[in-house]
């Protein structure tokens, strides 16, 4: 991202500024071409407005990606095995920002992602993500960080844990394969030997949810259907059972921190871990310079693939909206679909979707890049030519 800090001047005044800070809208764009298909309706509409684009990503898939983008990364691949058992590459970023110094990053759908899914969700596989891990530390990197979301796996991070620091055995004191459908053969939990290197590591996941492990908002009850799993209260209950035995060991209890049930309870693992978990959403808006209190636009565009009441649990657009109130920036919604929810309206200064009329949800996924740019054309006329970006001085707000 460039140009991320305005110099101070009037609101109003000379050319639109305008800051263009999209999430993906999945299974049609990523975040990347989102923000520069909305950018080029504005310029469209409006030749002379400076426009700036800040790609986003709240944890979920492209938060390397943005985070990357946005550092100015440099991309390296390691080996792992996918969610189906298949050795892959997989990409990650070494970056550096002036708050958290030099770190790795990768977003674990790369390896246990939905979308590349073919295993029964039962026999799914996180131990890939404990070797991408592994992998990346031999490579002299000592502070990773990773985007949970958009995972297969509902295991409570067995597989990467069984890879990094416990052994899970049965009652006749064999290995357990660390898979969901082996949860209940768990007997006993024991740590690895060759544990002690992780002392010399700092991992952060990335999150936009706050679930815990368990319970009615945790990660089999809210995620586990979409994964497909369909006893659900079951899959609770073996989580419950792995987070008792793995919470005996540590010093600290981890099911019950907020995120631990993101990514199928690779949040849990990552606690388990030493690692801690923070807001995706805030990670990247700090990589993009945009919680530093200079933040200067005449209007501010966000958008999703599809919005409703959760976008305002912490995903992405939620966030862009609360700088631009702090900031008193009006903030426009314009997402691939909007389920209209008055919570949502009052977030934002207009809600809108490309999906209108009779355009169908399968057209407007396959049309989404054109559809995209006409609406933010549209969107920018309508802000210049009634005056709408006086609200930039706060009257509206």
């Amino acid at each position: 991202m460039t140009n991320a800090m305005c110099p101070d001047r009037q609101r109003g005044a000379g050319p639109l500024r305008v800051l263009v800070a999209p999430d993906s809208f999945k299974g049609s764009l990523g975040a990347v071409e989102v923000a520069a298909r909305i950018a080029a309706g504005v310029r469209s509409a409006v030749p002379d407005s400076i426009v700036t684009e800040a790609p986003m990503a709240d944890g979920g898939e492209g938060t390397a990606l943005a985070v990357a983008t946005a550092l100015d990364g440099v991309w390296d691949t390691v080996a792992a095995i996918d969610a189906n058992g298949v050795l892959i590459d997989v990409p990650f970023a070494v970056c550096s920002s002036a708050h958290l110094g030099a770190f790795a990053i990768f977003d674990v759908a790369e390896i246990v992602g939905l979308h590349a899914a073919t295993n029964p969700p039962g026999l799914r596989s996180t131990r890939g993500v404990g070797q991408a891990i592994r992998a990346i530390r031999s490579l002299g990197h000592k502070r990773i960080v990773l985007g949970l979301g958009g995972s297969s796996t509902n295991d409570g991070g067995a597989g990467m844990l069984a890879e990094l620091l416990f052994n899970f055995v049965d009652t006749a004191g064999a290995r357990v394969v660390p898979v969901f459908n082996n949860l209940a053969r768990i007997d006993a939990v024991e740590f690895r030997d060759d544990r002690h290197w992780l002392s010399e590591l700092e991992l952060m996941g990335l999150t936009d949810v706050g679930s815990p492990l368990t319970g009615p908002c945790g990660a089999s009850m809210v995620f586990g259907a979409q994964k497909g799993f369909a006893d659900l209260e079951q899959a609770d209950r073996l989580l419950q059972g792995l987070a008792q035995r793995c919470d005996a060991l540590v010093a600290t209890p981890c099911a019950d921190v907020e995120g631990a049930g993101a990514a199928g309870g690779l949040g849990y693992g990552i606690c388990l871990l030493g690692g801690k978990l923070s807001s995706g959403a805030r990670f990247v808006l700090d990589a993009l310079h945009l919680t530093d209190g200079n933040v200067n636009y005449d209007w501010i565009i966000t958008g999703e693939g599809r919005s409703d009441r959760q976008t305002l649990l912490g995903k992405a657009p939620a966030l862009v909206a609360q700088l631009a109130r702090s900031a008193k920036i009006p903030v426009t919604l314009l997402s691939g679909a909007v389920d209209y929810d008055a919570a949502l309206e009052e977030a934002f200064d207009g809600c809108f979707s490309v999906q209108s009329g009779p355009v169908t949800l399968e057209y407007a996924m396959n049309h989404a890049a054109p559809l995209l740019e006409a609406a933010s054309r549209q969107l920018s006329t309508l802000f210049v030519r009634t005056g709408l970006r006086q609200w930039s001085d706060g009257a509206a707000h």
